[in-house]
């Protein structure tokens, strides 16, 4: 049997909405995203199993993962054997963390393994964008991308291979934080305006493109300071109790950035010491996150969709 591992991810990245992602991974060495475990059976089968499972409908046709395994039979492989897919279920939905984005990843990636289809590296974005696009409404690369590849991805339909990597200082921490409730994702992107000012939508531009062109020659801090979410952030903010508690708190103790990850209600602060992670994680620990939240302190996880080893 083996095991493919889709790391969780941020969208957004605040300042690139829908277009910038960022795969992470606890410093504890903890794995924070979703398993999917594959081996040849008689007949197909599928099980989810974690500490999120219970919350997902107990009928396999309803799980994105099993859904996965239908069209790739249907679509990709067709004389595939018959399989026994398990999905570990390791983060909440509607978290903000790439958590559809994560059992859809890790199921391709295991099927295209399994099957031998060596699909490229585009053939599997599209297959995965598919499905991504069945919970989000739209497809939506900014959490496949990442969750897919690793690192910072600037990703979009556009984009020639739908994603180019973007350089990132490895010294930056990354407290996320969710706080034990979910937000429905097409519930968050209902609360963005349906139109946007000349103005707004200029800044923005100008907002990404000098962040990925900072990054990208290596000045960091000043790509640091473009990083302001003017489309998304404001709209969705009174949908995340807490929040804005946390984005006027944080700074003081550390953080250089506070912004929500993906469509929230999970935040993000940015720090650039442990010492300031580890105080911005204690004090959203206890003023943000509930008996069913958690936090952790983060780097980008490079890595990306990996098989974890064989199993007997």
């Amino acid at each position: 049997m083996k095991t493919f591992y889709a790391p969780a991810s941020m969208g957004n990245f605040c300042v690139g909405f829908d277009a910038l992602g960022a795969a992470i991974q606890p410093i504890d060495g903890s794995l924070l995203g979703d398993q999917v475990s594959i081996e040849q059976a008689e007949q197909d089968a599928f099980s989810c199993i974690g500490p999120y499972a219970t919350k997902l409908s107990g009928d396999p046709k309803d799980n994105l993962a099993y859904q996965c395994l239908l069209h790739f039979r249907a679509h990709v492989a067709p004389n595939m054997p018959s399989v026994a897919m398990t999905l570990h279920k390791g983060l909440p939905v509607g978290s903000g963390l790439g958590s559809s984005a994560c059992s859809v990843v890790a199921a391709f990636a295991a099927l295209n393994d399994f099957a031998g289809t060596h699909l490229s590296t585009e053939e599997l974005l599209e297959l995965m964008a598919d499905f991504e696009e069945k919970v989000s409404g739209g497809r939506h690369y900014d959490n496949i991308t990442p969750c897919f590849l690793g690192g910072l991805q600037l990703t979009a339909e556009c984009i020639p291979g739908k994603a180019m990597p973007v350089l990132d200082d490895q010294s930056w921490l990354y407290v996320i934080a969710y706080p034990g409730f979910a937000l429905n994702t097409a519930k968050a992107r209902q609360a963005l305006p349906k139109t946007f000012s000349t103005h707004d939508t200029v800044e923005f531009a100008q907002r990404l493109s000098g962040f990925c062109m900072l990054m990208q020659s290596g000045q960091y801090d000043l790509a640091l300071s473009m990083m302001k979410d003017t489309i998304a952030e404001e709209a969705r903010a009174p949908l995340i109790k807490g929040f804005s508690e946390a984005k006027a708190a944080l700074p003081d103790i550390g953080a250089e950035l506070v912004s929500i990850s993906g469509a929230g209600p999970t935040l993000f602060a940015l720090c650039k010491t442990e010492q300031a992670a580890t105080e911005v994680k204690a004090w959203l620990d206890n003023n943000y996150i509930n008996e069913a939240g958690f936090s952790h302190i983060c780097k980008l996880d490079h890595l990306g969709t990996r098989e974890l080893g064989n199993e007997s």
